[in-house]
């Protein structure tokens, strides 16, 4: 059976379905804690769980002994769970016996198996998706984050804006743990207050919000030239990180290049923000700087950033004289970037 996603655990635990072994694995912690959670809620209840729910570790915990909890009937209560985390870490013999074992699960025991990357290639894990449920907690992609974030603080009892989401989702990093932190001190920061707006992630997190890297881009994008070249210097007078500018800018002229590119094979519009993987309602935005920007200059400015990069890790040449050259060679039309900076 292939491995499933939360949304279809969360589905399984509201109708009270549940399977004997479970496998929950991949990089995403925070989701995964999360879903050990609820369906240790779902399946047994508070009360019971002095006799009934057992924690375990792969990396310390002796194979028979968490085999022998899960063997075990449960106390006055109609299941018991056993939650054994890092199960990558068991060793051959341990696996032969979690395997055997999955072969015939206890049918009042939920065993719970929890690994950053398992191999699936272990009869172990075979048996569990055989016999049981896998599910894979796989980090989100860029562009999924600011959605992640506007139901995360939904589910808070608040709201937040997508620009808000936007540009939390840039400096906060991809850990929706990190992210999920800065949300909660954003809620305590508005108060009585329901909506997160861009003002309070700048406040929050320490960033402006007239200068950051969106901005920059939609500068870059408009061509305007004076507008990039400030930003650019207030982002740098506040130490922002300079990899994550360069990494930001290459991620936008590669969105740009791809939807250029798929206009060209005929592709409908209704189709570009998902295979270009933005929000479907910064799409227009894209399409506007299309029309200022040639095919060449989109895929000369992979060049140039690269040369940028190289630059500032390896020359110590002055960080701010690299990027103002590159907005401007960017920006000016090629018979005025004769321009020295």
């Amino acid at each position: 059976m292939a491995d499933r996603g939360p949304d279809v655990l969360e589905a399984d635990l509201r109708a009270g379905r549940f399977a004997p072994v479970y496998l929950f694995h991949g990089a995403e912690s925070l989701l995964l804690e999360e879903a050990i959670e609820h369906l240790v809620d779902a399946a047994v209840p508070e009360g019971a769980r002095a006799f009934n729910l057992d924690y375990c570790s792969g990396a310390e915990g002796d194979i028979r002994d968490i085999l022998a909890r899960a063997a075990a009937f449960p106390m006055m209560a109609e299941r018991r769970a056993v939650v054994v985390r890092d199960v990558d870490r068991f060793g051959e013999k341990a696996l032969e016996l979690l395997a055997h074992y999955c072969e015939q699960p206890s049918p009042t025991t939920l065993l719970l198996l929890a690994a950053t990357k398992p191999d699936m290639r272990r009869k172990a894990f075979a048996a569990v998706r055989k016999k049981g449920q896998a599910f894979a907690f796989d980090e989100l992609r860029e562009y999924q984050l600011p959605e992640w974030i506007e139901r995360r603080a939904a589910q808070r009892g608040g709201k937040i804006d997508q620009e808000a989401a936007k540009l939390l989702a840039a400096y906060a990093g991809s850990s929706l743990r990190d992210i999920d932190n800065e949300l909660e001190k954003l809620f305590l920061f508005i108060g009585e207050r329901t909506v997160i707006t861009q003002d309070d992630v700048a406040a929050v997190v320490g960033f402006s919000r007239e200068y950051n890297v969106f901005e920059l881009q939609n500068a870059i994008g408009r061509r305007d030239a004076h507008r990039a070249v400030e930003i650019l210097e207030r982002m740098l007078e506040a130490n922002e990180p300079v990899p994550l500018i360069i990494t930001s800018l290459t991620n936008y002229f590669a969105k740009l290049w791809m939807i250029s590119d798929q206009l060209r094979r005929g592709t409908k519009q209704a189709d570009l923000a998902t295979l270009a993987k933005i929000p479907p309602f910064y799409l227009k935005e894209y399409l506007q700087t299309l029309e200022r920007y040639t095919p060449e200059e989109i895929e000369g400015s992979f060049h140039e950033l690269a040369l940028v990069d190289q630059q500032f890790k390896t020359t110590g040449a002055d960080v701010k004289t690299i990027l103002h050259r590159f907005c401007i060679s960017m920006v000016m039309p090629r018979s005025e970037t004769s321009l020295s900076v």
